[in-house]
């Protein structure tokens, strides 16, 4: 039996997508279109023993059984937990992440900038110029969204943990908030960094909070905003073909 070249695990439109950019390349790919790892991945896993396997962005729920992964060349990811962490340790198998592929972050920011503005208007929230907007970090999404509201005339500022982040906005002519709301005007905050950090009662107060960063998103634990909106995995959602061939194109650079 030949085994297929790719497994590809994960619901998102563009994991699906992805599998069948591969094929157009003449590898064999089989896509399992869900977010659990369970005895029935076990068992596809057993019978068909592909060479490589891609995770979704965020690691199954569930783990391999011992000794499924062993015989996988390559393992990739996007993040891995504990239990991931610990199964690919026991296989001897080190991931390699896409969401840590540089040219794959630059692309992928740019999607998720572009998701975000087609979020707003699909919300109906009024146009960009003119108005104040708070890009929370300064990282790869933060710089593109950041930029992109700048050039359709928003009046920008940058809050960034990161003294070399903050002096970066700074060469760029954005403004720079600081964390305890010091100079902060009503505005709308954009937020990029992936942790808890936001409780919208301290004197960081925003009239709109958009939270382009994964679950649990930017809000502090038992904190609640009435126009607070979570809008992880916009490649996805706007531009599943696009985002499908990026991801497709990052896995084989990675492979090589």
């Amino acid at each position: 039996m030949t085994r297929p070249d790719w497994l590809i695990i994960g619901s998102d439109a563009r994991f699906k997508k992805a599998a069948a950019h591969l094929r157009k390349k003449g590898f064999t790919v089989i896509h399992h279109g869900r977010d659990q790892w369970d005895e029935k991945t076990d068992a596809l896993m057993l019978n068909e023993s592909p060479i490589r396997v891609v995770l979704p962005i965020h690691p199954p729920e569930g783990a391999p059984a011992p000794g499924v992964l062993e015989k996988v060349s390559c393992l990739f990811a996007g993040r891995i937990d504990a239990a991931w962490k610990e199964a690919a340790e026991l296989s001897g198998k080190t991931p390699r992440f896409y969401l840590q592929e540089e040219r794959f972050i630059w692309e992928n920011a740019c999607l998720t900038a572009e998701g975000f503005l087609a979020t707003l208007y699909q919300f109906g929230e009024g146009p960009i110029a003119g108005r104040q907007w708070i890009i929370a970090g300064y990282g790869r999404v933060g710089k593109t969204t950041a930029r992109l509201l700048r050039a359709m005339g928003a009046e920008v500022s940058v809050l960034a943990r990161s003294p070399l982040q903050t002096a970066e906005a700074l060469s760029e002519g954005f403004g720079i908030l600081e964390f305890d709301g010091a100079g902060l005007r009503d505005g709308i905050l954009v937020n990029t960094i992936p942790s808890q950090w936001l409780d919208p009662s301290s004197p960081f107060y925003t009239s709109r909070i958009y939270d382009l960063a994964s679950a649990p998103g930017c809000l502090k634990p038992g904190s609640v905003h009435e126009y607070y909106r979570l809008l992880p995995a916009l490649p996805g959602r706007y531009f599943p073909d696009e985002a499908a061939r990026i991801l497709s194109e990052a896995l084989c650079r990675m492979d090589n």
